[in-house]
């Protein structure tokens, strides 16, 4: 199964929270049997170069779409962010988004206190994440998706699950929180 892996850069992670979206990373690639983990090799870290470490010490091929351009939209055929995400929710079979629900206290960066504007969630569920617009885009290939939610003390919540929107391929039942066994 091609898993399409996305969340959050780096600087929004403590180590207690980059610990718990490893743990989670692993389990999904093991609990779904990926044979390929798809990412977007964003230029600030985090899940995206995660998930590709974590897959390929597990021996799982990858593949990632970094952008061309550090831009939302690409110019004269080089793929910016949407184009980039666009790749990463066609070529999976299902789309895990890994996000923090608060920032840690010496995050320095750009802040949107209305919450996420992609998942229109308040700004106590989870902060916003680009991932989630990739999200987006997986649900409208009809692709199941689910946002796991790490909270600060490194444990975590699924939510926005639609793997029961159309039967699934998986032969598993609806991915929760004990689908994880982290």
């Amino acid at each position: 199964m091609h898993l399409g892996i996305v969340g959050h850069e780096a600087k929004k992670f403590t180590p207690e929270t980059q610990r718990c979206a490893r743990r989670i990373i692993r389990s999904a690639i093991t609990n779904f049997q990926a044979d390929l983990v798809v990412s977007g090799h964003s230029p600030l870290g985090g899940i995206d170069w995660w998930a590709i470490e974590e897959a390929q010490g597990m021996g799982v091929e990858t593949r990632e779409h970094p952008p061309g351009v550090l831009q939302w939209h690409g110019v004269a055929g080089v793929d910016g962010f949407m184009e980039r995400n666009l790749k990463i929710a066609a070529d999976s079979a299902l789309v895990l988004c890994i996000v923090v629900q608060e920032l840690p206290p010496d995050y320095r960066g750009m802040e949107f206190a209305d919450g996420c504007y992609h998942c229109k969630t308040p700004p106590a569920d989870h902060i916003k994440s680009g991932g989630c617009w990739t999200v987006k885009a997986a649900r409208r290939l009809g692709k199941p998706t689910v946002t796991a939610v790490v909270d600060s003390s490194g444990g975590f919540s699924c939510r926005n699950s639609n793997m029961n929107s159309r039967p699934a391929p998986l032969s598993r039942p609806a991915w929760t929180q004990a689908s994880f066994r982290t």
